[in-house]
């Protein structure tokens, strides 16, 4: 079956970097996911991180980036954009009373206002200068927000528009841009939108991300879309959740595999069928723990399930 070829900083959110890369070193992983959510996980800021201060530490735990998922649809709040207070969402699994106060304080940009996507492209650029430097070769980008949607076709085009130019630029600096779609909480949040997204881009420098929580939230026939991908799907992360995306948003995100409702054997059977041969990435997402062990008690649980149900892990759980 499929293979488990890497794990994501976002699990360790609450720690530093070099605690993160240290745990998953441990593990017996080759390979790391680097994450930054403004709010938690703060492994590699687009305003504020030092690329080769990063490339350092992976060198120290001789581990070798696969993606940075950065992210770059948020903001904190310059003060530049009058925006209606979005409540947060409560799908999410447990967070410490910090980082729920302070995400009422993100700005998420608006990719057709022009000033907006200007900032966004600004920034975009610079994730991507700094990726190069780390050694990063995909950096994941996002577009728009579900809860501000106005007109999901105009919204559409412009993010498509804005992502294609910074696909352009990506690949003059050797780096590659992945689209995490669907994705519950942004512009393409189910698979009909997410297809329309995709039809919309034009550079063969964008490839799609699989997230196995936002498959099944949506629900949508993962046969299909796989199908539908070819090889435009570049990278899958696991992750668990349960319930549906329903008007009453009854689910929740961010489950350690195994505690939840994902049918990670059919996933990886699916992906066996079609070929895929590229990165998966365990990205748990743990915000409320008192000690990185926790942390690593929940990974070994969630590779111990991956592999019982035929994922072959590449270190022992």
């Amino acid at each position: 079956m499929a293979t488990v070829t890497a794990a994501s900083t976002l699990a360790f959110s609450l720690s530093p970097l070099d605690v993160a890369l240290a745990h998953i070193a441990a593990y017996g992983f080759p390979k790391v996911e680097l994450s930054d959510q403004i709010t938690h996980s703060q492994h590699y800021g687009t305003d504020s991180v030092d690329p080769l201060a990063v490339k350092r530490c992976l060198d120290r735990y001789s581990l070798e980036p696969v993606a940075v998922n950065a992210c770059m649809s948020g903001v904190r709040d310059t003060g530049r954009w009058a925006q209606p207070e979005i409540p947060v969402e409560q799908q999410s699994g447990s967070e410490t009373e910090e980082i729920r106060e302070a995400k009422k304080k993100v700005v998420f940009l608006k990719l057709h206002d022009s000033e907006q996507a200007a900032f966004y492209i600004e920034r975009g650029r610079r994730l991507i200068d700094k990726a190069k430097v780390t050694g990063i070769p995909k950096v994941c980008l996002q577009a728009g927000r579900r809860k501000q949607i106005e007109c999901v076709d105009d919204e559409l085009k412009a993010a498509a528009e804005v992502i294609d130019g910074l696909a352009v630029y990506a690949k003059s600096c050797g780096i590659k841009i992945l689209m995490e779609m669907p994705h519950v909480w942004d512009l393409y949040y189910d698979v009909e939108k997410s297809k329309r997204m995709l039809s919309l881009l034009r550079s063969d420098n964008i490839g799609v991300l699989i997230d196995a929580t936002h498959w099944h939230t949506s629900g949508y026939d993962i046969d299909d879309y796989v199908r539908f991908l070819g090889d435009r799907l570049w990278h899958i992360h696991l992750r668990d959740a349960a319930g549906r995306d329903t008007p009453d948003g009854d689910y929740k995100l961010e489950k350690t595999p195994g505690r939840g409702e994902v049918d990670f054997g059919l996933l990886g059977e699916t992906l066996d069928e079609y070929g895929y041969q590229g990165e998966v990435t365990l990205e748990t997402e743990y915000k409320n723990y008192s000690s990185p062990e926790e942390v690593d008690a929940e990974n070994r649980f969630a590779l111990a399930h991956l592999k019982s149900v035929g994922w072959d892990i590449g270190v022992s759980p």
